[in-house]
């Protein structure tokens, strides 16, 4: 055993900091703050304390999503007040939410893929008879009516040039996102419900990409409340986690609505449109309450903050749509 082997034993054996040396008093170090934890354990110890860390299964996860999901900004006061030991992280929150978003999109495609599947085979085998095939000018015709319906953003594709390319660099560019949009176009235009839910996966990004420009919107529209940035940013991460809760569930709920059983398919809808109602209600309250605006107030407010957002959302989507379109 090296001297720093056991110069680090006689510090832990001290009740001492590893790192610092500082006397512990508790878990933590005073001075740096690491904790006094070992390390040299079994493989199966770091996977339950990586789920642990991850989705907090000690109840505080469960705690903050029921909190999240009926009383619209009180994580966000209860954050600024000092007490965020109990509930998750916003951000963490946010990513949490988005891994079972990411989870049951992926679900939902498979199965609504599977489902397609099994409808083309059947449609295919009633619609073709034994020994003919499909005639090979069909696609030909569906590429050159694709070709005519998206003509300007094909043209679009064609036209890219990047300075620091050549002529034949170009030209292979633009060879390259011809053919990739014409793919997706294709893809869109035969399946629109499956290439929907493909890019539902995209959606976290974009929500990470809007929420500080939501929360500098909202702090221009309130700018008489003098609140802080910081205090429009997390109450739009918890608002935005609530948002893509909410899709979740109403993607669940979407995979019961054909069902005929027992009029779970019913339920299942009724439950769709309540929380899609929800959804604007929370939205409202949460302004409301955090900022305590009177009604009039709070309904200005929030419907100016609606309206821009919309503006900055829609510039954005088609930002993202033709990104989307050009390189996935």
């Amino acid at each position: 055993m090296t001297d720093s082997s056991l110069t680090d034993l006689a510090t832990a054996d001290s009740g001492n900091c590893r790192n610092c040396g500082q006397s512990m008093q508790g878990s933590y170090c005073a001075l740096c703050g690491q904790q006094e934890k070992e390390v040299l354990r079994p493989f199966i110890y770091f996977l339950q304390e990586l789920l642990r860390v991850l989705f907090e299964l000690d109840g505080r996860a469960y705690k903050t999503t029921f909190r999240l999901m009926t009383r619209p900004g009180f994580l966000t006061r209860e954050y600024f007040a000092g007490r965020r030991v109990s509930y998750t992280p916003p951000l963490r929150l946010f990513l949490i939410i988005s891994i079972g978003f990411f989870l049951i999109v992926s679900v939902v495609s498979t199965l609504q893929s599977l489902q397609d599947t099994m409808i083309e085979v059947v449609a295919t085998q009633e619609a073709t008879a034994p020994g003919e095939a499909e005639d090979p000018a069909e696609e030909f015709n569906d590429i050159s009516e694709l070709d005519e319906d998206f003509a300007d953003v094909l043209d679009f594709t064609g036209s890219v040039k990047l300075p620091f390319l050549d002529e034949q660099g170009n030209r292979n560019l633009q060879l390259l996102l011809t053919a990739q949009v014409r793919s997706n176009l294709e893809e869109l235009t035969s399946d629109p419900r499956d290439f929907l839910v493909e890019s539902l996966e995209y959606v976290t990004f974009f929500m990470l990409f809007m929420m500080p420009i939501l929360a500098l919107i909202q702090q221009i529209i309130l700018v008489l409340c003098r609140r802080y940035y910081v205090e429009h940013l997390v109450l739009t991460v918890h608002n935005h986690a609530f948002v893509l809760l909410m899709i979740f569930i109403t993607m669940i709920l979407g995979l019961f609505e054909n069902v005929t059983l027992a009029y779970i398919g019913v339920v299942a809808e009724w439950l769709s449109m309540i929380t899609a109602l929800w959804i604007f209600v929370y939205l409202f309250l949460s302004l409301k309450r955090y900022f305590q605006l009177g009604w009039f107030t709070a309904t200005l407010a929030f419907s100016i903050t609606s309206i821009l957002y919309a503006i900055a959302l829609g510039a954005g989507m088609f930002l993202f749509g033709m990104l989307f379109v050009v390189f996935t």
